[in-house]
């Protein structure tokens, strides 16, 4: 067995990680392989590291950090035969929660002995892999505030979401559009618009309760735009689990959606932000990714 874990030093919670090599020794002496331990400097190295893994023919690649971190390493697995592992220590890890991966770094490596490799599938928006959500309204420009670093730098975690979101509500102007998912249109202004390839926001949150990351669908969520306590409201029900139950909220599974006449510009993959002017294509890969799971 050859495995590598990667790194991501500037996680959320990666501190927990200082345990890992006296883990591996623990969990894996007995196992005869390659357990190879790499840190990256920055987003281009997690790549780097993962592609390198995959052209050497490494069972099984390990993301070590948060959603953004996954993600990096994860788009160079895309439809090869090397498997995600996940050891999650960042500030939402919504993969990890969806998929039912513990948080606890032996049990994560326990995985290799006890868990099995799933097929999964691999989201597509702007031209950029997902493999959890996929956003374009609020949730973007949420992001984008958040990686700005002017609080996420001094508080870890969700901590500086609960600051940021009231401003960032009363600031949030969306102007209308038309999301249309293979055929079905949904009309409005969007205070969410969500794809979702899994159930799972960042820290706990559910955006598309019945999503299943196998189906070769997309949960596309679409929360029209709403006043202050029906907000409220609505961040109450997705850290609860039933956000299908408020009134503003629409879904619509599919394989393809186009949102038509958009006029802002923030979007994010997998809780990593980018500026996309214009229409937005989204679209889903069916099971392209192996993944390690329990």
């Amino acid at each position: 067995m050859k495995v590598r874990f990667i790194l991501n030093p500037s996680a959320g919670r990666s501190g927990r990680l200082k345990p890992l090599p006296g883990a591996v020794k623990k969990v894996l002496e007995a196992d005869e392989g390659i357990f190879e331990i790499r840190s990256a400097a920055d987003r281009s190295g997690m790549k780097d590291l993962a592609a390198d893994a995959v052209a050497k023919g490494y069972d099984v690649v390990y993301a070590c950090g948060g959603d953004g971190t996954i993600n990096d390493v994860a788009s160079e697995l895309v439809g090869k035969g090397t498997a995600l592992g996940i050891l999650p220590v960042g500030s939402g890890n919504a993969l990890a929660r969806a998929l039912g991966i513990p948080e606890d770094v032996e049990e994560g490596l326990r995985l290799l002995k006890t868990g099995r490799i799933a097929k999964m599938d691999v989201g597509v928006a702007c031209g950029r892999y997902f493999f959890s959500t996929a956003g374009f309204a609020f949730e973007a420009r949420l992001s984008r505030r958040y990686n700005e670093g002017r609080l996420s730098r001094k508080l870890r975690g969700l901590a500086p979401y609960f600051v940021l979101a009231p401003l960032e509500f009363l600031r949030f102007r969306p102007g209308p559009l038309r999301l249309s998912i293979d055929g079905k249109d949904i009309d409005g202004r969007p205070l969410l618009m969500t794809a979702a390839n899994t159930s799972h926001l960042g820290g706990g949150a559910v955006i598309a309760p019945d999503a299943k990351n196998d189906d070769g669908l997309l949960d596309f969520c679409f929360v029209h735009r709403t006043n202050i306590f029906s907000a409220l409201d609505l961040a109450r029900r997705l850290l609860s689990g039933n956000i299908e139950k408020h009134a503003r909220y629409e879904t619509a599974r599919g394989r393809k959606a186009v949102a038509l006449g958009w006029d802002l510009k923030d979007a994010h993959v997998d809780g990593e932000p980018f500026q996309w002017p214009g229409d937005v294509e989204v679209s889903v890969l069916y099971r392209k990714l192996n993944v390690l799971v329990p």
